[in-house]
């Protein structure tokens, strides 16, 4: 079955048979799912959010501290949202290349960390879109055309269904037609409510699955898929930015099925700005009140995994995990870390100066822009990925730490 897109007099209604007349979200019930990564002794797993730039190069740092710290090889699960996508693709892109070199820090900063900041630092991804605006004449949308630029920049032609089965790549956006969850994957697609259909075939490239993750609201439309059938779908999927519904990227791995997955989660979205907003008072109201959706929903999802991490590290490193525990660190860009007893924090901060600002301003307040940033700046986002992700852990599990003399941290 191949939905139409939705006409003049049509509606997108939430009418998957899944969800019924009650509105109450049910599974598709369909029984294809995603293959699973082969087995590791040590899993583990990223969430990276969405923030533009500001996000893909912190995410950046924190994969490049993986590389650094021999972790890397034991990655299995990467979700993602917007800028976070752009870098969970391009690791994802690179990995047979990262895995050939023995995913050293050398091959990162190599493949990976020098090449995207020389993009980033060098030209606007925001003109290359301005520029190319006629091409949305007709039926093609400033959708297409951003997964077009990302295309031309960073992915060279990778499609889906190519990219390595080691790790488990999840790429995030919103179904504004029902309201859930939409996955791109190496080897399926879908929601839960519509089921999942396989890439195989489609031809369906990853640029496109990270522009339907990275279009924000107002600046794209929707991307429309209005040529693949889903088990139980009506009305095509419409998509549009992941962080509309989960920002941190956390709840395609926060099940108990990954409760042995050590998990690193990466907040770079933007901060609340308290105060009255200015402007004209419709849209002012409006955008503070989706300011506050945002805040909401991203605090609700924060607050439950670092229960879920508390009561994880409160079992010991050894021990068996309780039900709803899990094992991994939260860190955002504008995180502080309290001393702790047992001093491998001190020695963290001792060893690796902590740099949280550029130009006086904290980087947390970098703004989520797909904009030219200056090579500096960028750097900067890539070492403050890195510093947390070791400062995190120097806190909460230290065990898993090298030896500190081991490292070598991104140059700022």
């Amino acid at each position: 079955m191949t939905p139409a897109r939705p006409g003049a007099d049509d509606r997108w209604a939430v009418d998957s048979p899944a969800l019924g007349t009650g509105l109450r979200a049910r599974p598709c019930g369909d029984t294809l799912r995603p293959a699973e990564p082969p087995p590791a002794d040590t899993p583990v797993a990223v969430a990276l959010s969405g923030g533009g730039f500001r996000a893909t190069l912190s995410a950046l740092g924190v994969l490049r501290f993986l590389a650094d710290a021999g972790m890397l090889t034991e990655l299995r699960y990467a979700s993602s949202v917007s800028g976070g996508s752009i870098a969970n693709g391009l690791l994802a892109t690179h990995w047979p290349a990262l895995a050939q070199r023995g995913f050293t820090t050398a091959a990162m900063d190599d493949l990976l960390t020098g090449p995207t900041i020389e993009k980033i630092s060098s030209r606007s991804l925001k003109k290359a879109l301005l520029r190319g605006l006629w091409r949305t004449v007709g039926s093609s949308t400033r959708t297409d055309l951003l997964a077009r630029r990302l295309d031309e920049w960073f992915f060279d032609g990778t499609e889906l269904a190519d990219l390595d089965p080691g790790v488990r790549w999840i790429l995030n956006a919103a179904n504004l037609t029902t309201g859930a969850r939409f996955t791109f994957e190496r080897d399926v697609f879908g929601d839960y409510t519509i089921g999942l259909a396989p890439t195989a075939r489609t031809g369906l490239k990853l640029s496109v699955a990270v522009a339907a993750s990275a279009s924000v609201p107002g600046a794209f439309p929707p991307l429309v898929l209005d040529h693949t059938g889903f088990p139980c779908g009506t009305d095509a999927p419409a998509l549009l930015d992941g962080g509309v519904y989960d920002n941190t990227g956390t709840e395609a791995i926060d099940s108990e099925s990954y409760r042995d997955v050590f998990l690193l989660v990466l907040n770079s979205g933007g901060l609340l700005r308290p105060g009255a907003y200015g402007g004209l008072p419709i849209v002012r109201d409006l955008a503070r009140a989706n300011s506050l959706l945002y805040r909401q929903s991203t605090a609700l999802r924060t607050r439950l995994m670092v229960e879920r991490f508390q009561r994880g590290h409160t079992a010991g490193p050894d021990e068996p995990l309780p039900s709803g525990a899990r094992r991994g660190v939260l860190m955002a860009l504008a995180t502080d870390f309290a001393d702790n007893d047992s001093g491998q924090l001190d020695k963290w901060r001792d060893a690796f100066p902590e740099h949280r600002t550029h130009d006086g301003r904290d980087l947390s307040l970098v703004p989520t822009v797909f904009d030219q940033l200056e090579e500096p700046l960028c750097r900067a986002l890539v070492h403050r990925g890195w510093w947390l992700t070791g400062a995190a852990l120097s806190t909460y599990h230290p065990h898993r730490l090298p030896d500190l003399t081991t490292l070598s941290p991104p140059p700022v």
